[in-house]
């Protein structure tokens, strides 16, 4: 009997058949054969060349693939590439991942995208094209794809990404020869007229929440955004849509999905569908506005401001995100140098109405617990940090910061500090888990402060009804001219984008603020301000009792230096916390005034009250940032 001493090419066939052959009962016998013996064409590999590796593993195996362009740091959110890929030809680096995916394949390479001199080249003998080829760069050569293929009958499938709505947009030549079913004139595109060349992409189409970033695109330009999962979808999307177009079977002309829609319940997704006329309306009435506008008259440019180191860009940023008695964002910052900057204290951000002098200090002690969350460094305290800041509201330096290197998780730290905010909604009643609680312990005892932790439903329910009597003892007219600077500051919408609106700053948001409002206003009898006063405190007395534990930092708070301190650890147990999952409120405004009964315990005063617990809703509000530019400055 013969030895067969050849078996590569027997071991080829096997290898192909085992390798789609979980394919099986979705994918027919056929469509199978149809796969195998497809040529496919992908103009674009940016969005483009997520769609190659589904198609591969499908069992696609001849590939055409077009694009001038070269992958950069910014297409690891969403394009089919890794770092090693970065500064390589796009195609070129997708045809590389293709044959180590099935050494059978065959990949053809025009690494300087499609043209008008290689066009005719690249469709001959294609069964498909995916078009994904941006409008903005090769408008023209868009145009020529679709009319060559149209003219020699070669379905073209051109993917459009809306934010989270993935569209695939189905243009079988075979039925219709007109370039984009005549949606969009040859002039357009040899003129390089963007939106009118785009107008085969329907306005219907654009999500609700997505429209109002296409209108500020079209209207002051900057990048598209993109997403991954949207990108993916439309893989997906394609994927299927190709065997269907293969097998010569009748498609949508619109083939999409809406993803996050798609994960809403069923009235918030009927109301993002129901949202779109009224984008639309206000799309269409921006765009007027816009072209009736007189253009600008050219000025001399801004001499632009002196660029941040980027290491302490970075801490910087982080501290602006630090949390501050009624969003206040009472800091300064000053830079020495590219690594040492001066915090320090602005009374213009500040209210005098507050009645601890030293309120601010905790915001300031935010600040700089957020620096060294993100940052190995030095903290030098100022020895003169107790005096006041001039009276032209010059700041008083309270130390300065000398940033080392950043932490080598600071990407993830970055996501934490961000994703902090004061929650004031109900919690889940669950306490903390051990490994958490044990780490804030640890937290509080590096900085000699005391932790004490109420939990259990009986302990929080006696700390509700002590809160809930102090409430009522209140003056509601104590915080008037705290109230009238919080409206001043959000006169201008600048001061708002800044710092908020005034009923969120003093908790005055949802159903408490409504309570709280009422019992405001002048127009109401004093009796029933009395009720409504007596429901708001109830519904705060309520947060109390509806979480999973309630944290006391006790400590010295007699100085700067000791609210200093008492900032910095709250924030890091609070980013502790967030890092753990956990949401968080501090109790009493943002800082200072402890909830009832939890007042002195000896020498250790109450430096600030977390109420804690998992999340069951998003915070309805987030708190306004000034742009780091506004609190910097360089030392003379």
């Amino acid at each position: 009997m013969a030895t067969d001493t050849h078996r590569a090419d027997l071991d080829m066939v096997a290898a192909g058949a085992e390798a789609v052959s979980r394919n099986t009962g979705i994918i027919s016998e056929r469509e199978q054969a149809a796969l195998r013996a497809a040529t496919v064409l992908v103009a674009g590999c940016g969005g483009g060349g997520g769609v190659v590796e589904p198609l591969a593993r499908l069992g696609v195996l001849r590939f055409r693939l077009a694009d001038p362009d070269v992958f950069d740091v910014s297409n690891l959110n969403r394009q089919a590439c890794v770092q090693a890929d970065l500064g390589r030809s796009k195609p070129a680096a997708i045809a590389d991942r293709i044959r180590t995916l099935n050494p059978s394949a065959e990949v053809t390479v025009y690494s300087q995208g499609l043209t008008l001199e290689n066009l005719d080249e690249a469709l001959d003998g294609t069964h498909i094209v995916f078009d994904a080829i941006d409008p903005t760069m090769s408008s023209w050569v868009k145009y020529q794809l679709h009319e060559r293929a149209a003219r020699l009958g070669i379905p073209v499938l051109a993917g459009m990404d809306f934010g989270g709505k993935p569209t695939l947009y189905v243009f079988d030549y075979r039925r219709n020869p007109v370039p984009f079913y005549g949606r969009a004139s040859a002039e357009a595109h040899r003129e390089n007229r963007l939106w009118e060349s785009m107008r085969w992409i329907g306005r219907t189409q654009v999500p609700s929440d997505f429209l109002a970033v296409q209108t500020d695109r079209r209207l002051n330009g900057g990048a598209w955004p993109q997403i991954g999962y949207c990108v993916l979808g439309l893989a997906t999307l394609t994927a299927r849509t190709v065997v269907d177009v293969l097998m010569n079977r009748r498609t949508r002309h619109v083939v999409t999905m809406d993803v996050h829609a798609a994960v809403m319940t069923r009235p918030a997704a009927l109301l993002h569908r129901a949202r779109l006329p009224v984008e639309i309306v206000r799309s269409r009435r921006a765009l007027r506005v816009a072209s009736r506008r007189d253009p600008l008259r050219p000025s001399a440019a801004p001499q632009p401001p002196r660029p941040l180191p980027e290491r302490l860009a970075s801490v910087l940023d982080g501290a602006r995100l630090a949390p501050s008695a009624f969003n206040a964002q009472p800091w300064a910052f000053e830079l020495l140098d590219d690594r040492t900057v001066r915090l320090a204290h602005d009374p213009r951000r500040w209210p005098a109405a507050v009645q601890d002098p030293l309120g601010w200090a905790e915001s300031l002690g935010c600040a700089l617990g957020s620096m060294a969350y993100l940052a190995h460094g030095e903290w030098e305290a100022s020895t003169a940090s107790d005096q006041p800041a001039d009276e032209d509201g010059t700041p008083a330096f309270v130390g300065r910061f000398h940033c080392d290197r950043l932490r080598d998780d600071v990407l993830v730290r970055q996501g934490a500090l961000g994703l902090r905010s004061t929650h004031r909604e109900g919690l889940l009643r669950t306490p903390l888990d051990t490994a958490t609680a044990k780490r804030i312990e640890l937290l509080s005892a590096e900085r000699n402060l005391a932790l004490e932790t109420v939990t259990g439903p009986n302990a929080l329910a006696r700390l509700a009804r002590t809160e809930l009597d102090s409430a009522m003892a209140a003056d509601p007219a104590s915080d008037a001219q705290l109230r009238a600077w919080l409206r001043e500051r959000a006169r201008n919408d600048s001061g708002r984008r800044s710092f908020g609106e005034p009923r969120d700053l003093l908790d005055h948001s949802g159903a408490t603020g409504l309570l709280a409002r009422a019992v405001d206003s002048e127009a109401v009898p004093r009796a029933l301000a009395r009720q409504l006063a007596s429901a708001t405190a109830g519904v705060r007395a309520r947060r109390l009792r509806d979480c999973g534990a309630v944290l006391v930092l006790r400590g010295p708070r007699r100085t700067v230096a000791d609210r200093l301190e008492a900032g910095a650890t709250l924030m890091r147990i609070w980013l502790a916390l967030t890092e753990a999952g956990y949401a968080a409120q501090p109790l009493g405004g943002e800082f200072g005034r402890p909830a009832a009964g939890l007042g002195p315990d000896g020498d250790n005063e109450v430096l600030a009250v977390l109420r804690t617990g998992r999340a069951t809703a998003t915070p309805p509000h987030q708190g306004a940032r000034c742009r780091i530019e506004d609190s910097v400055r360089w030392a003379r």
